[in-house]
């Protein structure tokens, strides 16, 4: 629940839900120098409904007896109570061809229907004109339902489109860029190398580079874990391990293949995370950092003799 003002604290979200005919917990989140709202909350409802329900029924509506108006979304990650299913593994689809008319309750409805571990689903817009990019995501516990689901709502009609999913597309592709690369380093390996010309040559541009698979993520001023971000990214390919420095509002994602890497990049930039939307560009390969580190420890020793 998001575009808080700073008065409303829990009791008084409590209380507005409770005279809407809802019992939640609520957690406001707050600046952790100067505990200060920072606009926005979670709002526990006890059910998956009955929180589907909420977000159809009031998102977009006027909260009672003041002018601001019901700003909701699925939360993803930092909710309040730490449910044991809720740190299980979670397998995500990529929904395509949404109609623009398809709503988060509608794609949600159209899978946790037929499939009980659906737990979520969330659809892209435009960071400046909030319309739908026409693609989102589905969540699910289950691997065998994810795997279903994967087959049995390919060409499923939502919302009067069918709509189509990718995912397998993307790892045939993975698996290809991933072939790809192991033979570039295999011919690599068979070159015979020059001490004088390697040393030398100056690192490539994380952009160029075509195996750099790391994303830089900036912008992340909502409090979020290394684990939460990679619930975020994990759609567009496996993943070799995220990392969020201490203080610095940022984050890196490395991709086990190049193509996760771009399509990361194309479909999340702007994308919004809490209060916030993240800035994305290509990160430094940890393949550079150690090469670099490699050169210098060689022209070190190299000098001193």
């Amino acid at each position: 629940m998001g575009d808080l003002d700073p008065w409303m604290d829990e009791q008084y979200i409590t209380q507005v839900w409770y005279n809407l005919g809802e019992k939640v917990m609520v957690k406001i989140i707050r600046d952790k120098v100067t505990s200060a709202s920072a606009g926005y909350a979670f709002v526990d409802f006890g059910s998956t409904r009955s929180a589907a329900a909420a977000l159809s029924t009031f998102n977009g509506t006027t909260i009672p007896n003041t002018l601001k108006t019901f700003k909701l979304n699925w939360a993803s990650g930092g909710g309040l109570i730490d449910r044991r299913e809720d740190r299980q593994p979670e397998y995500s689809i990529f929904v395509g061809d949404l109609s623009p008319e398809c709503t988060e309750p509608t794609l949600l409805s159209a899978f946790a229907t037929r499939y009980r571990s659906c737990k979520s689903a969330k659809i892209m817009t435009d960071s400046r004109t909030g319309i739908s990019r026409g693609y989102g995501f589905v969540r699910f516990s289950d691997p065998v339902e994810h795997q279903r689901a994967l087959v049995e709502m390919q060409g499923c009609f939502i919302h009067g489109r069918p709509v189509r999913q990718q995912q397998q597309q993307q790892q045939q592709q993975q698996q290809q860029q991933q072939q790809q690369q192991q033979q570039h380093y295999s011919q690599q390996s068979q070159q015979p190398l020059s001490s004088a010309s390697s040393l030398s040559t100056p690192p490539k541009s994380p952009i160029l580079d075509p195996n750099n698979t790391t994303v830089f993520v900036g912008g992340l001023s909502t409090p979020i874990n290394e684990e939460e971000l990679r619930q975020y990214f994990a759609p567009f390919g496996d993943i070799v391990y995220t990392k969020i420095p201490v203080g610095k509002g940022c984050g890196f994602v490395q991709y086990v293949s190049r193509l996760s890497a771009e399509n990361a990049i194309l479909y999340m930039n702007g994308f919004q995370i809490g209060n916030s939307r993240i800035r994305l560009s290509w990160g430094r390969s940890q393949n550079d950092k150690s090469a670099a580190a490699a050169a210098a420890t060689a022209a070190a020793a190299q000098a001193s003799r």
